[in-house]
């Protein structure tokens, strides 16, 4: 079956068919090794000594490569090395803990001290090489000493803790028997110079080196202040180095319970926070990304350090795009604090329908103007946990079969009062307020930075500025958070003629199933009118009395809260931003779980990553409070 010099080769090593096992690639240390790979087999005055793959053997827990031996000589002005071919192939079965890893050993260098250049880090590998260290294992009879005239005290004592610190070793071997199948037998081999160090629970114990940091933040730590954005991006850096003594590529779960053990310590300095104070999400979401964001940053270039997934199957985006429903997708109590009432109003039961019968009749003799009736109004109070029961119903009822059942609901009154009882916010009044103490502020945000934005920011700004007499500056202000956020005008709200009737909205436009504003008007920036559209229908629309744009953002916001919408994909900054900025709804997780996005660069549908905190928003926030707290 083999050559001569192969079987040869294998007989040395007292390698049988009886207590071997033969495969065709192997896993050894996160490096994918397969037959026609070269590897490096040692190392002498003319270069390296390169072994091709042809076998990959396994006996007891032990690999070994079966190679044809070649010289590689360094041609020094192209940079690279040439085999030289023998006549006679030589072939050589060595265990692969016999390896000349300098490849491995680089990397681990390289990830344990990113700042070193090319130059010094192969004047190390060289030293190291002169020293006698021809596999990683022989690294651990370095002292410090021996190294200390090429490195830093520091750098010295991190590269040595790193290689007394490895991980497990991890093998898994598909046999050339199964490989069809795909089916793999796994190893797990002990390294038998070090414990492992690297397990799930290091976060528990860690601490973050404060004497490391800036003293303007060991200040701010004191006076609970938060620092300057340059002291913190520091205190990541610091705490990431910290962190990767330990673990080279903390996971996200890990970073996050780093972060949190900060904010609990500093909350004052470190927590997300709205401008008023308020906690938004869990409090730590932009700490942990901060640490992730730079741990990724420095293992980029580090293949080594990178957590190692299964490929999945090149399947396009497009065919495993779920089916689109009917309806709106419907969620959870998210940011609610009566989102199915237990208890009933004294004297009723959950099988008494004469409250709901009663509103019905009343609908249908007086319509709208029913809803001014004080007995209207003590009904729809009366009848909320039924309302509830009827919405959260699974499967969820379409919008016609509500308005069926709860007529009155679907009349801004009572849609706002409704929005109350579950989130326990007064939305119209809450958002009066904050629109009426942020709105300028936002745009004088924007204005006064004006070359910072890009131009679909710097062109709402000045369409708003053409007609800042008419304009409301809440729209205003929503407007250029859309532009900002990359988010298209019509994600929200459609603009039609004054004249438009609820038929020809129907008809007309394109209506979507979740919730948009019409925007009645010559321009969307002064409306006339407006109306509210879910499920391709018109369901509320404005009266006399409610002609401001406040009043239709409120019942553009709560309509997602009342009837359980949640946020689309393509509009889903811009609501989460109003709901933590301008509604101070701050839960931790999201409102907004859609698998796909369609790609804002390259019109594509792709995956979408799932956040607790919709990270632009966070950064909008942060940003705009230290700009506020810096000029008012």
């Amino acid at each position: 079956m083999y050559n001569a010099a192969i079987q040869e080769a294998i007989r040395c090593r007292g390698l049988t068919k009886d207590n071997t096992i033969e495969t065709s690639t192997v896993t050894y240390k996160g490096t994918i090794y397969k037959k026609g790979m070269s590897v490096v087999l040692d190392v002498n005055d003319s270069g390296y000594v390169l072994g091709k793959i042809v076998l990959i053997l396994v006996k007891q827990e032990k690999v070994y490569f079966v190679s044809e031996k070649h010289q590689s000589v360094p041609v020094l002005d192209l940079g690279v090395h040439c085999l030289q071919y023998d006549l006679e192939t030589q072939y050589v079965c060595l265990c692969v803990d016999g390896l000349a890893e300098w490849k491995v050993m680089e990397d681990i260098i390289r990830g344990t001290l990113p700042h070193l250049d090319s130059k010094t880090l192969e004047t190390i590998v060289e030293d190291l090489s002169s020293m006698g260290v021809r596999v990683i294992d022989d690294v651990m009879y370095i002292k410090e000493d021996d190294i200390r005239h090429l490195l830093s005290i520091v750098d010295c004592r991190k590269i040595l803790q790193r290689f007394n610190n490895r991980d497990m070793i991890t093998l898994t071997l598909t046999p050339v028997s199964t490989l069809e199948a795909s089916s793999s037998t796994q190893f797990t081999l002990p390294h038998h110079h070090s414990t492992p160090v690297q397990h799930s629970t290091w976060p528990s114990t860690f601490q973050v080196p404060w004497d490391k940091t800036r003293p303007s933040l060991r200040t701010c730590l004191e006076l609970r202040k938060r620092p300057e954005e340059t002291d913190r991006r520091h205190m990541v850096r610091v705490t990431v180095d910290a962190m990767r003594e330990i673990c080279l590529n903390p996971t996200l779960s890990q970073c996050a319970d780093v972060a949190l053990s900060i904010i609990e310590q500093y909350p004052d300095c470190f927590e997300d926070r709205t401008d008023e104070g308020d906690r938004m999400g869990s409090g730590h979401f932009t700490l942990c990304s901060q640490f992730k964001t730079r741990i990724d940053n420095l293992n980029r270039n580090n293949t080594l350090a990178r957590l190692r997934k299964p490929k999945r199957p090149a399947v396009a985006v497009e065919n495993s795009l779920p089916v689109p429903s009917r309806k709106c997708a419907k969620t959870d109590c998210y940011g609610c604090i009566n989102w199915q009432p237990s208890e009933l109003p004294e004297g009723e039961t959950r099988n008494s329908l004469s409250e709901k019968e009663e509103l019905k009749s009343t609908f249908t003799r007086e319509g709208q103007n029913g809803a001014d009736k004080a007995r209207v109004n003590e009904l729809m109070m009366i009848t909320y946990e039924a309302q509830r029961r009827d919405i959260n119903t699974s499967p969820a009822p379409s919008i016609d079969q509500l308005k069926t059942v709860w007529p009155f609901l679907f009349i801004k009154r009572f849609l706002i009062q409704h929005f109350n009882t579950l989130t326990g916010i007064e939305l119209e009044s809450r958002l009066r307020e904050s629109i009426s103490g942020k709105g300028r502020r936002v745009l004088h945000f924007f204005k006064s930075q004006l070359m910072r934005w890009r131009k679909e920011v710097r062109t709402v700004l000045a369409d708003t500025e053409r007609v800042s007499e008419d304009v409301d500056p809440g729209l205003a202000a929503i407007l250029v958070m859309m532009a900002f956020f990359k988010e298209k005008e019509d994600s929200l709200f459609l603009l039609a003629d004054v004249t438009t009737t609820q038929a020809d909205s129907e008809t007309q436009l394109s209506l979507p199933s979740t919730p948009r504003i019409i925007l009645m008007g010559d321009s969307i920036l002064v409306p006339k009118k407006w109306m509210l559209t879910l499920e391709g229908k018109v369901v509320i629309e404005s009266s006399h009395l409610q002609l401001d744009f406040t009043s239709a953002l409120a019942v553009l916001f709560g309509s997602f809260y009342v009837f359980s919408v949640e946020y689309q994909e393509e509009a889903a900054s811009t609501l989460e931003f109003i709901q933590r900025f301008l509604v101070r709804i701050n839960p931790e997780n999201s409102k907004c779980t859609s698998q796909f996005q369609v790609s804002k660069k390259s019109g594509k549908v792709v995956r979408r990553k799932s956040m607790a905190l919709n990270p632009h928003v966070a950064s909008f926030i942060r940003d705009f409070a230290e700009y506020d707290w810096q000029n008012h």
